[in-house]
């Protein structure tokens, strides 16, 4: 038999050993992802880490401390003995609901605090009957048990989510269980799922062992009355401190941990169980109607164009973008959508390894526009962006899966004279696209798994090479103008690389090469290769088919991602997620050419129709690259998701505005490798980005639900009254 243990020291020793185990965690993090030498600020993301462990390792223990009774019970009838089995697991089920609740609001939890305590106070009369039974056992093993199961798996979740997006667990990634087949697929042919689930599994069967062993060795409490309520209250007060976190009339909160200037120490400061509970549910509340009226002024001379109310008398930025024809007759347009297609990490921007010949050769021979940024790192969001001209900036819930968003003016509606066809690889069920595609462009020719000869390679469907190949072979057969959005994915976890592609070859760099250059991998380097193999291929076989002379190719990055960066500046904004190659590629059609405009990926339709002579109308935040009465004001907002409300930022010029959740602001200059805030020296220009920042915002979570197609009864405009104005 174990040693007899009073509760207090059960709990301590359960205590202290979660809490090892936690550090081990936090140090098997920084050891698997940091990989480089001891430096400022990783004590302090350590210290704060250790607090925050602190803090769900005393949520966890709570419960047991104001419930568990270890005493011998006393006579009572058996209905208050009924009363009392039924009345602890109630009042734990309830404060699982508080810890619930409260993580994400503290006002609406007050309702649940005041149920467990009624509920408690209930179970610690009705439980002098009782004692410390059977029935309590199996109560206190139950919640101990799913504690611990839930903590290890948000760890094991924690590491796979940072090793593929490089952000700690949080609620954001509840959006991938909306396709639960396609991520389930993409997690098994990614990570090592049976040996994980086993020692989890191990894991947990070894804590239910020893949370047994432990409930059988309790002793009864201490005889003496005032040895038990010292012990009570110094337990109470304790495990308090330690939820609060910090000796000030505010509580630690995860925002604290943003404060790093290295992003990386952001990252390791957090607990992910903490995290993931206080970031899971949906906190935009919609829009901000008078932040909308406030910055109208704002906006609409940064558009150049005229006040404007729609038909409900709500603000608008309708405007007209004038056509700047660059080519003659009707070319055909195909969009190349290149997966994580970081700047950083390409030869047109110089990469060491020259991972991307072809697209350098691309970017000589076309336009390449060099200060090319999207909103932030994700596909969905910038491919909302490109459609419809808004930055989607909604919370947990990206916009094309939210089925109050579907209906979106986009300016492909004016290509009426054009067949349209999209290529995927794998399903169009990913992130509910299909339905934002063919809802506003129904007569839109969709290709996904399924409608390939080609062979399926992994959970994203056929290969890269092997998609362009197809399309290819598509477009070939048209024999009208046609419009093509071509979505890879190949450079992406589990970056497989097809057996079939015999004139591909694996590179093998030194592990120090590949860390200068940006890669983690191997596989994610030659992933990258095969990309721009693939792009090679279809360059040069579509060079051969009529179609090529009269297209033009618009080719850039989906997002930019964070992995490999070596640039440390500006946190979670750092431009290595924003910055991405772009490239208008014509030849014959398009003179070469290198532009240094600001631009985003909402501008990349304005611009493609104005070129083809098209005139357009829009109200969303995209604008004709070539205009150059834009040139002076181009600017490019971003913002991070991760952080609720959101971190922003906005480009203009030789400047980078950051934009606190607390309104905090700094102004920096991006050519500078130690940028120092600029804002003490030029408040009025810090001023004056910083309100066309919030502008931006205002006007995007706005628009999410204020772009209704325009064109209605062959009427260009009829939701919206036509302004005075360009």
């Amino acid at each position: 038999m174990p040693a007899a243990r009073t509760k207090t020291s059960l709990l301590a020793l359960a205590g202290l050993g979660l809490l090892l185990l936690l550090t081990a965690g936090r140090v098997a993090f920084l050891a698997t992802f940091h990989g480089g030498a001891w430096e400022l600020g990783l004590g302090r993301a350590l210290y704060l880490g250790f607090k925050f462990d602190l803090r769900w390792v005393a949520i966890l223990l709570a419960p047991p401390w104001l419930l568990l009774r270890t005493d011998q019970a006393v006579a009572g009838p058996a209905w208050r003995r009924r009363l009392a089995r039924l009345a602890l697991p109630l009042a734990l089920l309830v404060y699982v609901g508080l810890v619930a609740v409260a993580a994400v609001d503290d006002k609406r939890g007050r309702g649940w605090l005041v149920a467990f305590l009624l509920l408690a106070g209930l179970a610690r009369w009705a439980g002098r009957a009782t004692g410390f039974g059977k029935a309590e056992r199996r109560s206190w093993g139950v919640y101990g048990s799913l504690a611990f199961a839930f903590t290890v798996i948000c760890y094991a979740f924690d590491f796979g989510a940072f090793s593929y997006i490089h952000t700690r667990l949080n609620g954001t990634l509840l959006m991938f269980l909306q396709n639960l087949d396609t991520s389930a697929r993409m997690v098994w042919e990614s990570y090592p799922v049976i040996p994980g689930v086993l020692g989890l599994s191990a894991l947990v069967a070894a804590f239910a062992w020893a949370l047994r062993r432990g409930a059988r060795s309790l002793a009864p409490p201490p005889p003496s009355a005032c040895r038990r309520r010292c012990l009570a209250w110094f337990g109470a007060a304790l495990l308090i401190a330690a939820m609060w976190g910090k000796w000030s009339l505010y509580p630690l909160r995860w925002g604290e941990a943003f404060e790093a200037k290295n992003p990386f120490h952001a990252q390791l400061a957090l607990n992910p169980v903490l995290f993931f509970l206080e970031t899971r549910e949906e906190m935009d509340g919609g829009f901000d109607l008078d932040a909308v009226k406030a910055s109208q002024p704002l906006m609409a001379a940064h558009f150049q164009t005229a006040l404007a109310l729609d038909k409900d008398g709500l603000p608008s930025l309708l405007r007209r973008i004038p056509p700047r024809p660059q080519v003659q007759g009707r070319p055909n347009v195909v969009f190349i959508q290149c997966e994580s297609l970081a700047a950083f990490k390409t030869s047109p921007f110089g990469n060491a390894l020259d991972p991307t010949p072809t697209l350098a050769r691309l970017s000589r021979e076309g336009i390449f526009f060099d200060r090319f940024y999207v909103a932030m790192e994700n596909t969905s969001r910038s491919m909302f962006a490109t459609l419809f001209g808004i930055p989607d900036v909604s919370s947990v819930q990206n916009a094309t899966r939210n089925p109050l968003l579907v209906d979106q003016h986009t300016l492909l509606g004016y290509l009426t004279d054009y067949r349209k066809h999209y290529f995927l690889g794998g399903s169009a069920n990913w992130a509910q696209i299909r339905a934002a595609l063919h809802h506003n462009l129904p007569d839109l020719v969709l290709h996904e798994e399924g409608s390939f000869k080609s062979p399926k390679v992994d959970v994203w469907g056929i290969c890269d090479q092997d998609l362009l190949g197809e399309a290819d072979g598509a477009l070939a057969k048209e024999q009208q103008p046609f419009f093509a959005y071509i979505q890879t994915s190949g450079n992406h976890p589990p970056y497989t690389i097809p057996g079939h592609l015999k004139e591909f070859h694996r590179v093998e760099p030194g592990a120090a090469e590949l860390k200068a250059a940006g890669f983690v991998s191997a596989d994610e380097f030659n992933a990258l290769r095969l990309m721009d193999h693939a792009l090679e291929m279809f360059f040069q076989k579509a060079s051969q088919e009529p179609y090529f002379h009269n297209t033009i190719f618009v080719l850039w990055g989906d997002h930019g991602i964070p992995r490999g960066n070596t640039d440390p500046r500006f946190g979670d904004l750092t431009l290595a997620i924003h910055n991405v190659p772009f490239i208008l590629y014509a030849p014959g059609l398009l003179k070469p050419e290198r532009r240094h405009t600001i631009a985003s990926q909402v501008d990349i339709l304005p611009t493609v129709l104005s070129l083809l002579g098209r005139e357009t109308w829009t109200q969303t935040l995209g604008r004709d690259l070539f205009d150059p009465a834009f040139d002076p004001g181009s600017s490019a907002f971003t913002f991070t998701t991760f952080r609720r409300p959101p971190r922003m930022g906005l480009l203009q010029d030789e400047l980078y505005v950051n934009l606190e959740p607390d309104g905090r602001a700094a102004l920096y200059d991006v050519r500078e490798k130690d940028p120092k805030n600029l804002l003490p020296a030029d408040p009025a220009r810090t001023k004056a980005m910083t309100d066309l920042t919030r502008g931006y915002y205002a006007w995007s979570r706005y628009l999410l639900s204020h772009n209704k197609p325009l064109r209605q009864n062959n009427s260009v405009i009829s939701r919206v009254d036509r302004p005075k104005g360009p």
